[in-house]
């Protein structure tokens, strides 16, 4: 047989197993081997405080697990804190800074940001194309913060601009010509678009605006 990579492998994994099997095993090897997951009889934890260790990772790991919904619903609560609703816009006229206590945010492009609640029905976002100056990137999120459309030049849209037709979950309906459907799968829809300069404009001149209808 012609020795390859494959057969020396195979042919090595077969002796051990044959050395393994022929090896005597002893009353004190059975005791040793855990039972139901459970730690075999006499064995001790590798750590003094292993069930407080246990706890504390777990309580890591939820509010790990928890933050994307946490910051989503506190991105909400602080719109209406300023007296905004559901399809209202806040466009930043400059840079975020840290007093905006947004959690991804950068501090190189002005964003705009909202939400909107679907129980009523589609809601329709309408962008608007890049230009000379400034183009739109973003994505549109549900409510753990997972994407569920791109918009802008690496969007939908290609950067030409147009309607994305937000649609709740289970909506069935047909979709009239010229929309950009969106099926999102959640009830309340939140986007943060940043205004990008293009190549050689040093800032925004005149603000980019999007409406909701």
């Amino acid at each position: 047989m012609k020795a390859t990579r494959r057969n020396v492998v195979l042919g090595g994994l077969v002796s051990l197993a044959a050395t393994a099997a022929a090896l005597p095993v002893s009353a004190a090897d059975d005791q040793m081997e855990p039972l139901g997951g459970q730690p075999a009889p006499g064995s001790k934890p590798s750590v003094a405080d292993l069930d407080y260790q246990v706890k504390y990772q777990r309580a890591f790991e939820a509010v790990i697990w928890a933050v994307p919904a946490v910051a989503i619903y506190r991105f909400a609560k602080g719109i209406q804190s300023l007296g905004l609703k559901p399809n209202d816009i806040i466009a930043f006229g400059k840079p975020a800074t840290p007093n905006a206590e947004l959690l991804t945010a950068n501090n190189q492009v002005p964003y705009t940001l909202a939400y909107t609640d679907l129980r009523d029905g589609p809601v329709v976002l309408e962008l608007p194309a890049a230009t000379e100056e400034a183009s739109l990137y973003g994505q549109i999120v549900d409510a753990w913060q997972v994407t569920v459309a791109d918009v802008g030049p690496s969007g939908a849209d290609r950067g030409k601009g147009g309607k994305y037709l937000l649609l709740p979950a289970g909506y069935d309906k047909a979709i009239p010509d010229g929309y950009l459907p969106v099926q999102t799968g959640s009830i309340r829809v939140y986007f943060a678009f940043r205004s990008v300069p293009q190549r050689g404009v040093l800032r925004r001149r005149r603000p980019i605006r999007g409406r909701l209808v």
